[in-house]
């Protein structure tokens, strides 16, 4: 029971890390953990390494798409009210970041009761991030103030999801495990 705890903390800790924004600066985290074993009063991780484990390939990045009827007013700065089709589209990446995380259970009373405990442990973790479509690049507007952008075609909301999830993947290439 206490092995589980201790693995409790640190898988929380770890999670805690992760979630954070992804700074090099940021290499450590102390946090109190309340049901840790009673002779330990608080942990600390140390990450030691963290990198993406498997970027998506972008040239087979393909996009999921909506269509939807809605009431528009003003169609294009017109006076044109009309039942039109929007569409709507999303990537979903999938990759994993793999940690390398160092961590120290600290004794109650301070080192001179006991000594720390050091453990070392890596793993994975999978991360899932939904990139959408952005209206804004689409030609097709309704209403007057404020203007609202939609894509009025399937093609077009696909496009722009796709490169936005490419250019999502750009950005995550400088983390990529070597």
């Amino acid at each position: 029971m206490t092995k589980f705890k201790i693995l409790a903390a640190v898988l929380f800790a770890s999670v805690f890390c992760f979630a954070q924004s992804i700074n090099t600066s940021s290499k450590s985290v102390s946090i109190k953990v309340k049901d840790l074993p009673a002779q330990y009063t608080s942990l600390r991780i140390d990450t030691l390494s963290r990198c993406i484990q498997n970027l998506p390939d972008p040239a087979s990045i393909v996009a999921s798409s909506e269509g939807r009827t809605e009431y528009l007013k003003r169609i294009s700065g017109t006076n044109k009210n009309d039942y039109v089709k929007v569409w709507t589209a999303k990537v979903q990446l999938v990759y994993q970041w793999r940690y390398k995380l160092h961590y120290l259970l600290m004794p109650q009373g301070g080192l001179e009761a006991q000594a720390p405990v050091f453990h070392e442990t890596e793993g994975t973790a999978p991360v899932s991030e939904t990139i959408t479509g952005d209206p804004q690049e689409g030609d097709f507007f309704a209403f007057s103030s404020p203007r609202r952008y939609y894509f009025d075609s399937q093609e077009a909301a696909q496009k722009s999801a796709v490169n936005h999830a490419k250019q999502r993947i750009s950005e995550l290439k400088g983390l990529e495990c070597k």
